[in-house]
């Protein structure tokens, strides 16, 4: 069975920074790069995070 992970929105966003802090991009800049995939494999994995963090908060685009 899978592990599930409870957190609130405040929590989603405060760890969205956390991640764009450390690849030390924005998230244009992140975005723009993982579309044109131009990120190294660790920027990437934040990527993946940072769409997945966004898709829960509605704000994918």
């Amino acid at each position: 069975m899978g592990t599930a992970i409870v957190k609130t929105p405040q929590e989603l966003r405060e760890w969205r920074e956390r991640l764009l802090e450390r690849v030390h991009m924005s998230k244009e800049t992140l975005y723009d790069l993982g579309r044109n995939f131009e990120l190294r494999a660790d920027e990437r994995s934040v990527y993946e995070m940072v769409r997945s963090i966004d898709y829960l908060l509605g704000d994918d685009d």
